[in-house]
């Protein structure tokens, strides 16, 4: 199932990454603006914010960071936004940080977080009234890793102890904020 995310997400960045021509881009995905967004999930760091900059045209870098209901969980990533002259531009993101945490009731020292890559895909949809501001919602599938694999079979070899899996998708939304200023431009895009 794994292999098969990582070949659509690669056919797409494919399929669509050839010349397009964007006649009025968003400026949240233009090349120099950066943006300060609070919300849920993985690329939030659980409950907090993001940081993101564009080093290039539709090309997102972002550190998160925030509370995952064991401490502080943060997640470093990118972003590609598929070019739009609409509101709404689809994404594809990929991360590495925390994606995990298993949480005992009563009993916090056997509360953990793990780490490894996440990859998903999403939409953001572009404010009419605050240029560069934006909503962006998605959809990600955590690769789990050997150490928390581990620390599960355990859990489940182990008598009165109910343990549940995790979710093999989880969501994240949030709301972001531009911090550069910049007017937009109207050009092609290679």
């Amino acid at each position: 199932m794994v292999r098969n995310l990582v070949k659509l997400v690669l056919c797409l960045c494919v399929l669509f990454g050839y010349p397009v021509t964007v006649f009025a881009q968003n400026l949240g995905s233009s090349k120099g603006e950066s943006t300060l967004g609070v919300g849920i999930g993985l690329p939030y760091g659980g409950l907090g914010m993001k940081m993101s900059v564009n080093p290039a045209d539709q090309f997102t870098l972002f550190a998160g960071g925030g509370y995952n209901l064991v401490g502080f969980g943060t997640n470093f990533g990118a972003q590609y936004i598929f070019p739009s002259k609409k509101r709404t531009e689809f994404l594809v993101t990929g991360m590495y940080g925390y994606n995990t945490v298993v949480v005992f009731e009563g009993s916090d020292y056997r509360n953990y977080s793990f780490n490894g890559p996440s990859a998903g895909l999403g939409f953001r949809v572009n404010s009419a009234r605050n240029e560069g501001a934006f909503w962006d919602f998605g959809l990600l599938v955590p690769f789990r890793s050997q150490a928390y694999k581990n620390y599960s079979q355990t859990l489940k070899n182990s008598s009165g102890i109910e343990y549940n899996d995790p979710w093999p998708v989880l969501f994240f939304f949030g709301r972001n904020f531009p911090l550069s200023a910049s007017s937009p431009k109207q050009r092609s895009l290679p």
